[in-house]
Parts: structure tokens; C-alpha cells; sequence
């Protein structure tokens, strides 16, 4: 039995999808019955519990020998991953935990508190000898959807990355990983940076944008602190909107332009491209 946390986000909601329709036992954990009807007519089992209920963790990993372990990017999230792995080795200690991390965990990670939360975690599974693997993937392609409106409305997208291209993924590729990972061996003590096929610009981004929509989209390139207030005014907290900030600081470098063929490694098939995930989500952008 597989334990998939986060299970209805981004990559995780995807990961049910394919390991249930593979027929692989999985278990989904949710914070409630609300969050549980996401999952209506997946072929899975549902443990409602959190992360702050230790007793709810032992009842999801009941009978379970994989673990696929994330939460959500935000100031207590190597706090609850961590208290996922206490339960394990309290429950089970020779679970192998797949932990989903980020881009540039295995480097120099300071200054970038989201890197810095995800290492955490990694040290801690090899402070204790978990048996585990680290997904590293790079942005999300599904990050764009953030942008539906001003592209709806401006014909623009706004991000501070200057001109350092990034070789953004399709979180259902990075799901086809985790799913490879999970069911396979030989993958204990690795790092798997998981990327797109290929390294854009934001600019060579928009250009996609324009041949898809039929229109010319922009990039505009925005200092920082415009863009943390931005994201604030949008609803994020400001300890996240300044971990993306960081990110994207980073990105601006170039130190997010590394490709690799994980992808294809895992699952057979190509990684999706950028022109094939806005052939897939062009209604949300028109």
C-alpha cells in the first residue's frame, strides 16, 4: 500500500490518478470529507487526517510500505513533513518515503527559504536512515494558469526573472515519476532532478503564448518588490510571496536552466512540452 500526502494538489492529485488507474494500492490522506469528494471515482482508499494529529498519521500508515511526502509550500512546511516521518518511524520504520522536494535541494540552498525547508527535511531522512528518494522537479508549467487573467485582460504576464531561462515541467510528468519511483526499485538514496525538455526564457515563454493564442502575449519583466507586493495583494502570505521572490531570483541566474531526461527514463515518453501544456489549457488563458 502506497500513502500518497497531498493528495489533492498539484502533482499529488495526479499521482492517485495514474497509481489507481494502474491498479496500485494507494491511500490518499485529506484534512477533511470535503477534500476526500475531490477524489470521487479514484480507485483509491481515503485516511482523513492532518498533519498536527499524530494519531491520524498512524491510521493512515496502517498496513502501508511507501510514502509520497509533500505539503503545502509555506512557513510550517518542513514542520508538518517532519511530523509525517516521526510517525513513520514510529509506525513503520522501513517505509520508503519518497519525498518531493525542489530544484537545487542537493546545492548550496541558503537564501532561499523554500530550498531551505525542503533540505531539512532530506537531512532529516538521512539523519535517521529512512530508506528514501528525492524528487527535485523544477517550476511547474501549471504555475502559468496564475497569469489566466492578465493574459486574458493585458496581453502580458509579469515575473522578476530577467532573461535566465528555466526548464519548467509538467506537473503530470513529475506525477509519472513519482508513480515510477513508487513502484520500482533501485531508487533508494537518489536524487532525481525532474525537468521539461527544454530551457526557455520568460520571453521565449510569451512567444508560445502568442503562437497558441493567436495573439501577441508579452512578458514584462518586474523588480522584485513589485512583484512580492503583487503576490501579497493576491492573497499570499508575505513569508511565501518572499520565498518566491527568492526563487525567482534565482532563475534570473540561470541556476533553473539545467535539463534533464528523468521524464523519458521513468516513463518512456518524452516530457511535455510548453506548446503542449497551453494546447491543453487554452480556455483558461482566451
Amino acid at each position: 500500500m502506497i500513502l500518497v500526502t497531498g493528495a489533492t494538489g498539484t502533482v499529488g492529485g495526479h499521482l492517485v490518478d495514474q497509481l489507481s488507474r494502474s491498479g496500485t494500492p494507494v491511500r490518499a490522506l485529506v484534512r477533511s470529507q470535503e477534500r476526500a469528494d475531490v477524489l470521487r471515482g479514484y480507485d483509491c482508499e481515503i485516511a482523513i487526517g492532518s498533519y498536527d494529529d499524530p494519531q491520524s498519521l498512524h491510521r493512515a500508515l496502517a498496513g502501508v510500505t511507501k510514502v509520497f511526502l509533500l505539503s503545502p509550500p509555506s512557513e510550517q512546511m518542513a514542520e508538518q513533513e517532519l511530523a509525517v516521518l516521526t510517525a513513520v518511524r514510529t509506525a513503520h520504520g522501513g517505509c520508503h518515503v519518497v519525498k518531493l522536494a525542489a530544484l537545487g535541494v542537493d546545492g548550496e540552498v541558503a537564501g532561499a527559504r523554500l530550498l531551505e525547508q525542503h533540505r531539512s527535511v532530506v537531512d532529516a531522512l538521512v539523519e535517521h536512515g529512512q530508506p528514501h528518494t528525492v524528487l527535485a522537479p523544477n517550476s511547474f508549467m501549471q504555475n502559468f494558469l496564475f497569469w489566466a487573467g492578465s493574459v486574458q485582460e493585458q496581453a502580458a504576464f509579469y515575473t522578476p526573472t530577467g532573461q535566465g531561462a528555466v526548464s519548467h515541467v509538467d506537473a503530470r510528468d513529475v506525477a509519472a515519476v513519482a508513480a515510477h519511483v513508487l513502484t520500482s526499485d533501485g531508487h533508494d538514496g537518489a536524487t532525481h532532478t525532474v525537468t521539461g525538455p527544454q530551457a526557455l526564457t520568460y520571453t521565449e515563454v510569451a512567444e508560445r503564448f502568442s503562437t497558441a493564442l493567436g495573439k501577441t502575449v508579452s512578458y514584462v519583466d518586474v523588480p522584485p518588490d513589485g512583484a512580492r507586493a503583487a503576490m501579497v495583494d493576491a492573497g499570499l502570505s508575505p513569508w511565501l510571496a518572499d520565498g518566491l521572490v527568492e526563487l525567482n531570483a534565482r532563475y534570473r541566474t540561470g541556476a533553473a536552466s539545467v535539463v534533464t531526461d528523468e521524464v523519458r527514463t521513468a516513463t518512456g515518453h518524452e516530457a511535455r512540452t510548453v506548446e503542449a501544456f497551453l494546447g491543453d489549457h487554452l480556455t483558461a488563458f482566451r
